[in-house]
Formats: C-alpha cells, structure tokens, sequence
C-alpha cells in the first residue's frame, strides 16, 4: 500500500468516527437481561437487569420493571425510570413466564432475531414463577445479580450434559424446521433461589408442557447429547437377589438404585421408507457404575451381566413411557419428523401434518449397556 492510499484511508477512517454518536459509558445503562410477564390480556411487564458504570454508586448493577404493549414499548418505559439510557447490546438471558409463552413466542422471537444488538448465542428459558420474582432476588455469593446467577446455572447445566442446548439460535433453528419442536430450560423457585425444575415442551413456538428432571436424561439420550453424565435409575427390588452377598449389617430389602457415570452414548434412528411414524431406535450406552445401594457381589460376572440386562430393561421402559408422554401432548423434541425428512424423499414432512401424525408414531427401542468398571456399595 502507498503513502497515498494510507493518507486516504486515514482520512476516511477520521471522518466516519466523527459521524459516530458518542455514548458515554457512565451514562449507560448495559442490559444484561430481561424478564417477560404477563400483565393484562394485551400488555406486557418486562423487568430488566442492567450494568451501570458510575463510579459514584456502590451497586453496580439495577433492576427496573415496566409496562407496555410492545418488547420494544418495555424499553422506552423502563428508560423514563432511570437516569441511564438502557441499551441492549450485551443481553445473555431472556426469560418468559409460561403463562406469556403459553399464547406463542413468535413475537418475541422475530423481535430478537432481528435485533442487531443481541447475541444469537444467548439463553432462553421459561419460568413457573412470575419472572419478575427471579430477576429480583438478591444476588448470590457466585455472582453479581440474579440474572448473571441464573444464566451461569444453565450454562453450567448445559455443560455437565443435564440440559439441551438453550440458545436463541437453536430455538429459532428448531422452530422454523419441520419435523421437531424446541425446548427450554424451566426454572422456579424453592426457598428463595432460583432452580431449573424441568424442561418446557413447545408446539411450534407455544408452551404447551413440562417435562420432568427425570426424564431430560431420555430427552438428551434420543437427541443423541449425551456425554459423560451421570444419571441414577431405580431397578426392581428383587433384580439382583441371587447375587446378594451375607454380609453383617447389609440389608436385602429396599429399593435397588444404580447410580451411572461417565455415561457415553450411541445412537442410530431409522425411519420406514415412505413411512414416517415408523421408526426404530438402537441405543448403545457404556458407563461406569459408580454405586449400587445392595450388596452385591460385583466379581461374579453373572451378576455384572445381570446388572446390564436389568438397566436395558428399565431404560427401554422408560423410553417407552416417555414417547408416549410425547404423544399424548402432540410434541417433537426429538425430531423424529426431520430425521425422516433427511432421509426420504417421498412421503415428506411438513409443519402442518407432521403435528397430527405425531399421535401415531410406533417406534420400536432396542437398548445395550456396557458397564465398564464396578463401583461402590452405598
């Protein structure tokens, strides 16, 4: 590059800053998230957590709750109670109360979505609890408002393999694709903190179930995420009685539970040609076991053998048991509808008819386990 074309450059470069509004830091009021009620038949309560940088204040950051029509209304009415003009640019968690998410989030994504200023890679969530009542808690040891404390909590839960994905951008993905329907992350609260207590179940972009702590292991396990987790089953009380060792002080009665981990997982799922609500379903699990609440004598391999086809037993059942719940509230988080898409070119899937056919899904569960290493006896 010559002289004159870095003059020329720097010359540009000095007159479009000068074009560019200045925005004083201390003057700014930096969303970080946002909570969205309902509050009347057409109004909406958005309560705000926002990063203020005046040196001049001990609180670094605020909460502040308004009242409108509009996401967009939300902000204006909100920066009439602050001396800080609030802008959106680092917002990392929206969430929405399941009474609004209930009547569709297509609104609400649509506005996200095109909004330049937020992060495609930030987290959603639904909330049994009016989500005014999360954002406002104090804040804990771990970090410096609720908001930040909640989205941590599921980034942290994202990242031990306990939730699925719970960004904008897969929301949006999942809602304009045939043949699968989003989740979320449910939150609520138990003795004055915040908690995830399930997953919310969308029909397309609406709120229609929750669907328990229990069973998100099942739903990561069929969307093929899971990844050196840990996950506790209850097996039938008499399963492994043959097995039991004499030991002082060991009881045989109780429930059996099995507690797994470093789970690793295989997955295949194949759809009859032409046929969409058929489908068969092979799962491979390897673990470790890392506690057993019998006595049971982990060197004989007839045992650890039996042990295997009991968890198979049970994981099956459940899985079962768990496609029906999909069924009977017409849901897709799997996306079996969008795994037939990709592999057939007839028959196809669309939005429209893939929700009626989802009562007549048949799919049929084939599950092996591989316990790599026994564990301890509680």
């Amino acid at each position: 590059m010559t002289w004159k074309q870095i003059f020329i450059v720097v010359v540009l470069i000095s007159i479009s800053t000068g074009c560019i509004p200045k925005s004083y830091i201390e003057r700014l009021g930096i969303i970080t998230a946002i909570g969205y009620d309902l509050a009347g038949e057409n109004s909406l309560r958005g309560t705000m957590v926002m990063y203020q940088f005046d040196p001049s204040t001990t609180r670094p950051s605020q909460v502040v709750t308004s009242e409108a029509t509009t996401s967009k209304g939300l902000r204006l009415e909100a920066n009439k109670m602050t001396s800080h003009r609030l802008v959106s640019g680092q917002v990392r968690l929206k969430l929405f109360q399941d009474q609004l998410a209930s009547r569709g989030m297509t609104k609400y994504m649509d506005t996200l979505e095109r909004d330049a200023k937020v992060s495609d890679m930030g987290l959603l969530g639904v909330s049994e609890v009016p989500t005014a009542d999360l954002l406002k808690m104090e804040a804990s040891k771990e970090a410096t408002n609720s908001g930040e404390y909640i989205k941590k909590m599921i980034e942290k839960n994202i990242e031990d393999n306990v939730l699925p994905d719970a960004t904008l951008r897969t929301f949006i993905h999942d809602y304009y694709d045939a043949g699968i329907d989003p989740t979320l992350p449910m939150l609520t609260t138990t003795d004055g903190k915040a908690v995830i207590s399930g997953q919310a179940l969308f029909q397309n972009d609406k709120y229609v179930t929750k669907l328990s702590s229990q069973d998100i292991f099942y739903l990561l396990l069929l969307k093929n995420e899971y990844k050196d987790g840990q996950f506790q089953l209850q097996l039938p009380d008499e399963a492994l009685k043959e097995f039991h060792k004499e030991t002082p002080g060991s009881s045989a009665e109780g429930p059996l539970h099995v507690s797994l981990h470093e789970i690793d997982s295989d997955l295949t799922i194949d759809p009859k040609k032409g046929k969409p609500t058929e489908q068969s379903v092979n799962v491979t699990i390897e673990a470790r076991l890392l506690e057993i609440t019998k006595d049971v004598d982990l060197k004989n391999k007839k045992a650890i053998y039996k042990l295997e086809k009991e968890i198979e037993k049970k994981v099956k059942s459940d899985l079962e048991q768990f496609l029906e719940f999909l069924k009977e509230n017409q849901v897709d988080p799997i996306g079996f509808g969008k795994i037939y898409n990709a592999k057939n070119r007839e028959n196809r899937v669309t939005k429209e008819n893939w929700r009626q056919q989802i009562p007549e899904l048949n799919v049929s569960f084939d599950v092996k386990m591989k316990l790599l290493r026994h564990g301890t006896v509680e």
